[in-house]
């Protein structure tokens, strides 16, 4: 007779296998619904383009799609912002009427970048960023330089062989655009697994946070560098990435960083205050969104006048914050706001921007250049730049480099920077577009339901 244990354990296998196949059919029948009434019913087109009030609705579409996604995604095995994407491309028709201004779209998903880099800093634990400082910074710094230009200069060789003619800005944005890190997909697995060596996860998450800035900041001067090129014309990607390591540059380059890390001190500042007044007149923290909302914007705001980072004055503003247990309520609160709201709106708008003839024309190029950069640049940045703390003093082996190689996909801030670069005008910005969608679609859907088997595989988590 079988045990009380053993009947449990199957119940709830199969009501987990009942929930997982009801979130993949109302997905895909919410996608296929959506897709073919957005595209065969004229009326909708005029209705939606017919005063604010069909503004507003579509807006709350977008809401209702990211709650929706958010909800059922982490049920299936395609990571929520993928789900987000795939809704953002079914209803490009109607969303038409928001993305065709891309210079208002961009405004919106820069106030958002602002609040999901702050929301990262928070994340990141400050001990532990101390602690591994020197393995982040380069991954973060160097790492990310190194990767957008070889990622540049595969791309511009790999695409004529495949039948696509690139244009060179495209192809050196696109390495900027993708050069930072999104670890937020994968998360949701690293927290199931128990790691024989947990500062693997924790090195994880804070490189990619600090990353995520310094992608920022790299794509800017990229776009600066390209746009006054634009007018003397290219005669080769030296052309632009030789004047970036002129000293001019890196003094310009380091100022910024100095006032956006100053910026983001006082930012912290002000939260500090705040957590310290609540708890010395009540004993714990009332949750207080309208300063956590405004904090990170007005850091944001803040680079922008005083010719700083506002992306890492968000950042450090986080980072800074000490956000533990008597503030437990408010991290949980933004974390939800994060990873709940402002994300899959952001991947909801880039899936609506990217037209499905451009994505199918792009195919070939994308599907390679996406697997290029997984499994040979992202190793080969992580190897180089990790040498000194492998070979040098053995703190990491080849399982944990592997490891921390395959952890790396694209996510929220590159489809950002895809916005902010495809509303400059740029020539070639509908190419960035859709090769950018290419490599952030697949490190999404191959990389995070891996990410426990690689774990396990290498050896580097217990049973």
């Amino acid at each position: 007779m079988p045990s009380k244990k053993k009947t449990g354990g199957k119940s709830k296998a199969k009501i987990k296998l009942l929930n997982t196949l009801a979130a993949y059919a109302l997905l895909v029948t919410g996608l296929v619904s959506l897709s073919l009434i957005t595209r065969f019913v004229p009326a909708l087109d005029v209705w939606f383009r017919e005063g604010e009030s069909m503004l507003y609705l579509l807006i709350s579409i977008i809401f209702i799609l990211g709650y929706l996604t958010n909800r059922l995604g982490p049920l299936t095995a395609i990571p929520s912002f993928v789900w987000a994407i795939f809704f953002g491309m079914a209803i490009q028709p109607a969303l038409s009427v928001i993305t065709h201004d891309l210079n208002s779209v961009r405004v919106v998903v820069e106030l958002l970048a602002a609040l999901v880099l702050f929301g990262g800093g928070i994340e990141v634990p400050f001990g532990n960023f101390k602690k591994w400082f020197g393995p982040i910074a380069v991954l973060a710094l160097i790492g990310t330089v190194a990767t957008a230009v070889i990622f540049s200069f595969i791309l511009a060789y790999i695409s004529p062989l495949l039948g696509l003619s690139i244009a060179l800005p495209a192809a050196i944005l696109l390495g900027g655009i993708l050069s930072s890190t999104d670890p937020t997909a994968i998360i949701p697995s690293l927290k199931q697994l128990r790691f024989k060596r947990p500062f693997l996860k924790d090195l994880a998450v804070s490189e990619s946070a600090l990353n995520d800035v310094s992608g920022t900041i790299l794509t800017r001067i990229l776009l600066i560098a390209v746009t006054g090129a634009a007018a003397t014309g290219f005669s080769g990607m030296a052309h632009i990435y030789l004047p970036l390591v002129q000293r001019s540059t890196l003094d310009a380059l380091v100022m910024e960083a100095f006032i956006g890390v100053c910026l983001g001190i006082f930012g912290s500042m002000i939260l500090n205050k705040w957590a310290e007044k609540e708890l010395s007149t009540q004993g714990h923290a009332i949750l207080d969104p309208a300063l956590f909302i405004s904090v990170p914007i007005l850091m944001y705001a803040l680079g922008g006048l005083f010719g700083g980072s506002g992306f890492l004055a968000a950042f450090v503003a986080g980072l800074l914050f000490d956000a533990q247990k008597p503030l437990k309520q408010v991290h949980h609160f933004f974390e939800q706001t994060i990873d709940g709201f402002v994300k899959p709106i952001i991947f909801v708008l880039l899936g609506a921007m990217v037209p499905l003839s451009l994505l199918l024309h792009t195919a070939k190029v994308g599907i390679v250049a996406a697997l290029v950069f997984m499994f040979l640049i992202r190793p080969l940045v992580v190897f180089v730049s990790t040498l000194p703390w492998s070979v040098g003093s053995g703190t990491f082996g080849w399982r944990d480099l592997l490891f921390l190689s395959f952890v790396r996909e694209t996510g929220v801030i590159p489809a950002v920077l895809i916005v902010i670069v495809a509303s400059s005008g740029i020539v070639g910005a509908s190419q960035i577009v859709a090769l950018g969608m290419w490599v952030i679609l697949l490190t999404l859907l191959i990389e995070p339901p891996l990410t426990p088997l690689v774990a396990k595989s290498l050896g580097l988590t217990e049973d």
